[in-house]
């Protein structure tokens, strides 16, 4: 039976707290996440269990927490879109820089064992990703009543983004047959996805 975390108040998490739970996604990329115990993240992370304590109860609040600044960075590409829709100017490097820094350290394993075993870390993704769907289907329509796009159907284009967001961003079969990460098909994807409409 493993330890119970003591009961206690944990202290605010600050840049360093960020910065060493970070640092630490390079190292889950092969890893079992459901057998990883409070010791080995601490090990993972460079700190004692009694630091790790003082911020974090469990490993799911570890977890979230990852999840929850790697998003919170994510979301930055809304703002982009928002602004190129406005101005009828689409560039779509700055999205693609965007996205593969979401995806970067992080490995298509990394992805299935989160949502395998942390299922509330998961849902905070679920959640975005949802949410840049639908910010992409009204991206679509609107680049297509501007003529900026080539008229095809929106509800395939995002069936194809729910298919290549939801199922290949875990789909750990497929990235160990390839030598493409999970950041440059990321890349890849978004390149051909917009060259591709561009009339």
């Amino acid at each position: 039976m493993g330890r119970k975390a003591i009961l206690r108040n944990r202290k605010d998490k600050d840049q360093k707290v960020e910065q060493w739970t970070l640092a630490m996604l390079p190292k889950l990329k092969h890893a079992n996440l459901g057998i990883l115990t409070m010791d080995d993240l601490a090990r993972l992370m460079n700190k004692s269990k009694s630091t790790i304590y003082q911020y974090f109860t469990t490993k799911e609040e570890i977890f979230e927490y990852i999840t929850r600044i790697r998003i919170g960075y994510l979301k930055a590409y809304k703002n982009e879109i928002a602004a190129e829709v406005l101005q009828l100017d689409y560039h779509y490097d700055m999205l693609i820089r965007i996205l593969t820094k979401g995806a970067r350290d992080i490995s298509s394993n990394y992805l299935k064992q989160l949502k395998e075993h942390f299922p509330t870390a998961w849902k905070i993704i679920e959640e975005f990703l949802f949410e840049m769907l639908q910010d992409m289907k009204q991206f679509y329509h609107l680049g297509i009543e501007s003529k900026l796009f080539k008229p095809v159907s929106v509800d395939l284009l995002i069936k194809l983004d729910e298919y290549f967001i939801m199922q290949l961003f875990t789909d750990d079969k497929f990235f160990n047959q390839t030598t493409e990460t999970l950041e440059s098909t990321v890349k890849d994807y978004m390149f051909l996805r917009f060259e591709g409409l561009m009339k």
